[in-house]
């Protein structure tokens, strides 16, 4: 059927042909803006008829952000994705309407919109579809990540509450290529959600034939409903809600309801602890009902109205880090409702578990029995058996007389500073405990004041009877009476128990046992900092509560405090080996159930002074190596105006001298100066601070290494061409290889005691290479010692190397061990990958070694020096000079 608008078009005049291209534009630009005719197979696939779209009507009451989905979950879709995608990258989707219209069919809405999938790739894709193809065999095959669009053009009815779309897809290979796959987007769009109906389910199908290559499996999509929710339980949940006393200090929300500020309370994961009725290996109602006994639940959408009213979606998983903020689709879920009760400062709710119909799809989602309360609210007093800053219920029944689950997190402390505060109640067990370990304590130096959070939080190394390899972080949470920032105390810290010098404090200390990751401890630490000696000394408490050892043991209290921990922090200025050394150890006897071996823990690290110190020595270092390349252009460039200007002396330049000054800039250009770079990066992710200074004079390096390889090569070609040119020198050539045949061995035998020590060094650090590239950083020291051994045998005053040259040269080849004797003194040698001026990847460097270069180079030069003035062999007895003269054959040059 045309479209009307064609139809009814008058005809364009010809007595105006020149109005006739800008008609045509102005048609083409208002056709553009109307929606896409429907394509054909849409009449089918969506079995309703072909409507014209009424272009001038956008629809007012289903505007097009009513159908659009932030965030969903869909499985299935091979080969597109993979059935198993790994935990941290769960297959997800998004929704984006562009154009919603009403059409000539009442009750049915026209949309144009675009669908985003977004997963990991199957490892048994189809090749046609993705072109997976493997670089390298030998190593392990990680996730493909894919990101499938598709352009979609369809209807929505009102009456069924369906979407029906049609579109082609467009699928990024892994070569680059862009793939069409047609498909069909089913949805059952309802007008309003509520708790009995709260989510967006369909599918996606290919359209294609299944002998088509780009043919994909249906797709099961489900999403929470974001829009036009109806609440029928807040007067339910108010009610039950009342009757839960907290005996707890509350705080609430900052003055008008804020559903941003509601969400940031409730982020992160909340531990569960079923509590005494686990102990026999029952936990009541709830467990039965709901059929799940997971660790951990998340509040994975919540949606508020300004009256204070919220519903959410809460799942519940034995993964204790979310995996994403997107939606996820847990082991299993609850839909609830209620509204924030600001007089009580508590979120009351109701909700429904949600029941999976068909464990292999996530469109077939129903809700199951609605009798469960849940609350929520926000202590405003920590402690350290009270650690979490959201807490709450879930019972069944009315009044949460039944079996109550308890939950709380402790992840987001951090937005609620300004109403937290701490409360020390092991002083008096800590004062006892601490009182032998300060006693008689003498240390010098200088130590953390306890106010940097950067300094007082620290990764270490476990080490017990379990095993050795594993790692553990230790994360301060106050200090005295303030918490910590993202960053830093403020200046009007609020200090308790300082009479003695002694600052109370509080930590969060996690850490794996074994080489089992699963044998995790988690302890709430408080106690007491010592910033003249470094020393902390603490008690810590460890959860419990229905775990099996609590079940073994019948424990009453969820809480184990019988636990002390004594560390030490290293110097400000110590070395990074002694950041911080100490035990974990129990104070129970060894037939206590709950006792455990005493696990020591180091740490290598460095504190935040030094870590800036750091970083503004390598930007000094960087303009150093800037310099120095920038100095030895400059010093050839005056070499090749001394030969200039002197052409006779040209044959008197060892070739051999020369070969090494251009090995020296053409290795780091071959082995990548880029990767070396990354390389030095990667060891030390601290110094990422520089704020991408690194990344840029990497380029400058780049470029004025290769400049100076320029230069020297042509050094080297001039040289070399002079050498074979000038007929009446050509013994010079026979010098040369004598030359060779000397220095030759001397380098050999040097590389073989590099090798030597090496394998006597087992145990070190550098590999082979490293440890040869040293070596050969140590030949070019030594650069002039060829031209040296070159001019005894020449026997010549000839004045072939500038003062300017080989001066340079050897200053520039000097300092870096001066600089690196300076370095060793003034800075810790904890990030010796960072060198990048002097780096020991480059050269030998050493006390000894920064003495005898210098002094080496310094020695050749003076020789150097004297014998263009007084000949080659002025320093050999008289005998050994006349060997020389007796080889010299005077040659008459003919014009």
């Amino acid at each position: 059927m045309a479209s009307p608008i064609l139809s009814n078009s008058p005809p364009v005049p010809s007595s105006y042909p020149h109005y006739l291209p800008l008609v045509l534009l102005l048609l083409l630009t208002f056709l553009s803006l109307l929606p896409s005719s429907t394509p054909a197979p849409l009449t089918s696939l969506c079995n309703r008829p072909l409507p014209l779209p009424s272009a001038t009507l956008p629809s007012p009451s289903f505007p097009p952000l009513y159908f659009t989905i932030s965030s969903g979950s869909f499985s299935g879709g091979n080969p597109l994705f993979s059935l198993s995608p790994p935990p941290s990258r769960p297959n997800s989707f998004s929704f984006l309407t562009k154009s919603s219209y009403h059409t000539d069919y009442p009750g049915l809405i026209r949309l144009a919109g675009t669908l985003i999938l977004r997963g990991t790739h199957s490892a048994s894709t189809n090749r046609s579809l993705l072109h997976l193809h493997r670089v390298r065999p030998r190593l392990p095959i990680r996730p493909r990540y894919a990101s499938v669009s598709f352009d979609l053009d369809g209807f929505w009815s009102e009456s069924d509450s369906v979407l029906c779309m049609y579109g082609p897809g467009i699928i990024l290979s892994s070569r680059g290529n862009t793939i069409h796959s047609n498909g069909v987007l089913k949805l059952n769009f309802s007008k309003s959600s509520n708790l009995t109906s709260p989510f967006v389910m369909g599918t996606l199908e290919s359209s294609e034939e299944p002998a088509n290559p780009n043919n994909f499996n249906p797709l099961a999509l489900v999403s929470f409903a974001e829009r036009n929710y109806e609440y029928t339980k807040t007067s339910l949940a108010e009610s039950q809600c009342g009757d839960l006393s907290i005996k707890e200090e509350l705080q609430g929300l900052d003055g008008k309801f804020s559903c941003n500020q509601l969400r940031g309370m409730l982020e992160g994961s909340f531990q569960l602890d079923y509590g005494r009725d686990c102990l026999n290996g029952h936990c009541g109602p709830i467990r039965g009902t709901l059929g799940f006994d997971q660790d951990y639940m998340f509040s994975n959408q919540v949606d508020c109205s300004d009256d204070g009213k919220v519903h959410m979606y809460l799942v519940f998983t034995n993964e204790s880090r979310s995996i994403s903020r997107s939606f996820m689709f847990g082991d299993k879920g609850l839909v609830v409702e209620g509204l924030w009760d600001g007089d009580r400062n508590k979120l009351c709710l109701v909700g429904c578990n949600v029941v999976i119909s068909d464990e292999g799809s996530r469109n077939n989602l129903s809700m199951g029995d609605c009798s469960f309360g849940l609350s929520f609210w926000f202590p405003s007093v920590l402690s350290i058996k009270s650690r979490s800053v959201a807490v709450g219920r879930i019972w069944e029944g009315k009044g949460g007389n039944s079996s109550v689950i308890q939950f709380g997190t402790t992840a987001n402390y951090m937005s609620n500073l300004v109403k937290l505060k701490y409360n020390y109640t092991k002083f008096d067990v800590v004062r006892g405990l601490c009182a032998k370990v300060f006693q008689g304590k003498k240390r010098k130096g200088s130590f953390p004041d306890g106010k940097s959070f950067r300094d007082m939080r620290f990764r270490f190394d476990v080490k017990s009877k379990e095993g050795s390899g594993e790692f553990g972080i230790a994360s301060p949470i106050s200090l005295g009476g303030s918490f910590y920032a993202a960053l830093d105390l403020a200046d009007n810290v609020t200090y308790l128990g300082s009479d003695t010098g002694n600052l109370n404090i509080s930590y969060k200390i996690e850490y794996n046992l074994g080489k089992d990751s699963k044998m995790q401890m988690k302890l709430s630490a408080e106690g007491i900092y010592n910033p003249k000696y470094g020393t902390l000394c603490l008690v810590g408490c460890r959860y419990v509560g229905s775990s099996n050892a609590a079940r073994q043991a019948m424990v009453n209290d969820s809480m184990d405090c019988e636990i002390f921990i004594n560390m030490q922090l290293g110097s400000l200025h110590g070395k990074p080996t002694e950041h911080v050394k100490g035990t974990i150890k129990s104070l129970r006897a060894k037939s206590d159930f709950l006792f455990f071996d005493t696990v020591e823990i180091t740490s290598r690290g460095i504190y935040f002074e030094q870590a800036a110190d750091s970083i503004w020595r390598m930007d000094m270092e960087i303009t150093m190596v800037l310099i120095s390349l920038t100095l030895t252009c400059v010093f050839v460039g005056l070499q090749l105006y001394h030969l200039k200007t002197n052409p006779n002396v040209l044959p008197s330049i060892s070739i051999l001298m020369l070969v090494i000054l251009v090995l020296g800039n053409m290795i780091p250009l071959v082995l990548n100066f880029d990767a070396q770079f990354v390389m030095k990066r990667s060891k030390q992710n601290i110094l990422v601070w520089s704020g991408g200074w690194l990344e840029v004079n990497e380029v400058i390096i780049r470029v004025v290494t290769m400049i100076n390889f320029l230069l020297q090569l042509r050094l080297l070609q001039v040289a070399w061409g002079a050498r074979s040119a000038d007929v009446p020198k050509t013994g010079s050539w026979v010098h040369e290889k004598k030359t060779i045949w000397v220095c030759l061995p001397l380098y050999l035998f040097g590389a073989l005691i590099a090798w030597l020590v090496h394998t006597i060094n087992k145990n070190g650090q550098h590999t082979l290479w490293d440890d040869l590239s040293s070596y050969a950083g140590l030949i070019l020291d030594g650069f002039l010692l060829p031209q040296v051994i070159f001019n005894v045998f020449l026997d010549l005053k000839d004045k072939a190397l500038a003062c300017s040259f080989y001066i340079g040269f050897t200053l520039v080849r000097a300092l870096p061990h001066v600089y690196d004797a300076y370095r060793s003194h003034n800075y810790m040698p904890f990030v010796r990958s960072s060198y990048i001026y002097a780096s020991p990847n480059d050269d030998i460097y050493s006390l000894a070694w920064d003495i005898v270069v210098p002094l080496g180079g310094v020695i050749l030069s003076v020789v150097v020096f004297l014998q263009q003035r007084r000949g080659g062999s002025f320093f050999l007895p008289l005998s050994m000079r006349r060997l020389g003269e007796y080889e010299m054959v005077p040659v008459s040059i003919s014009s």
